[in-house]
């Protein structure tokens, strides 16, 4: 606002300024042809910047002034580009503090994805140990000792093997839930808005979703966006004693989106709440989580992340 209230009127200077000098020495050499004639309706002086012209001696002066000021005009030409450069550099340059707050911004966004990644993977391989591989190894055995039993005890031998394939369907139904978890099938084939009315669909309560996004949204984008609006659903469902929910998903620049409820409001992102998580987690692509949850009731949490393109 500073530089399009003052610049024109900077700019016009340093603009006109070399322009003015030189238009001076033309004045100065008409002057000095005409200067009886200028005279004789001034009083008997004609001022040229600081020469009182009153004859022919004066009108010389300040043809030479004129000469000495277009030479000046002409060698103040090229600096006085460098010096609007400079004007417009001070003015609209971001303070020297918005950069190191955006350089630590980085720093801990980069940080935070890195905290996030080593978590996920300790949380697969939590997983795949005590759920998915636990029950491989029971079904190994029981299909060991089913085969030793096999002609002395068929009955048991049946047993272990019905006891096998029990483990070896509750052991894909987990590493199903794991891969969902990584990057749920539905966001891949369907995108994310689909995504999210799948989402919609299984709350314990009503969720309406609607959309005008446009054009194809990154996939570790679409990824993170998913699950924070799973997890500000299921907080709605666990914590908001709301009877209704709404999902706005848009892109007017940002991809944004609004999940909004009518709960009893005065949810707040506490240091090491799941909300903060979810606003650390967006911080990896730049992205933000604002919340507005008066107490009176209702909460609209807004997701923004900036998409290249």
């Amino acid at each position: 606002m500073l530089w399009v209230v003052v610049d024109p009127v900077v700019g016009l200077f340093v603009a006109l300024l070399p322009v003015a000098l030189i238009l001076e020495m033309a004045w100065g050499l008409v002057l000095l042809a005409i200067w009886p004639t200028v005279t004789r309706y001034d009083g008997g002086t004609e001022w040229f910047l600081f020469v009182p012209v009153s004859d022919q001696t004066t009108a010389v002066i300040g043809a030479g002034v004129g000469v000495a000021a277009a030479v000046l005009g002409y060698f103040l030409a090229r600096p006085a580009l460098g010096w609007h450069a400079r004007w417009v550099r001070l003015v609209l340059s971001p303070p020297a503090r918005a950069l190191e707050q955006r350089v630590e911004d980085l720093t801990r966004s980069r940080a935070d994805a890195v905290d996030d990644a080593s978590a996920e993977v300790r949380r697969i391989e939590r997983d795949l140990h005590d759920g998915a591989q636990a029950r491989i190894v029971a079904m190994g055995m029981n299909l060991t000792a089913a085969e030793r039993l096999m002609e002395t005890d068929p009955e048991a031998a049946r047993a272990m093997l019905a006891e096998a394939k029990a483990s070896s369907s509750a052991a894909l139904q987990e590493l199903r839930d794991l891969v969902r978890g990584i990057h749920p099938p539905v966001l891949a084939d369907r995108g994310l808005v689909d995504a999210v009315r799948t989402i919609a669909l299984e709350a314990p309560l009503p969720v309406e979703v609607a959309s005008t996004l446009e054009g194809l949204v990154p996939m570790p984008v679409e990824s993170a966006v998913y699950f924070a609006v799973s997890e500000l659903l299921a907080n709605v469902a666990k914590h908001a004693r709301a009877t209704r929910a709404t999902v706005d998903v848009s892109r007017p620049g940002p991809l944004v989106v609004v999940v909004s409820d009518d709960g009893a409001g005065g949810a707040a992102a506490a240091e090491g709440s799941g909300l903060a998580g979810i606003a650390r987690r967006l911080g990896a692509f730049d992205g933000s989580l604002t919340l507005e949850s008066p107490a009176d009731g209702g909460t609209v949490a807004t997701i923004r992340v900036p998409l290249a393109g």
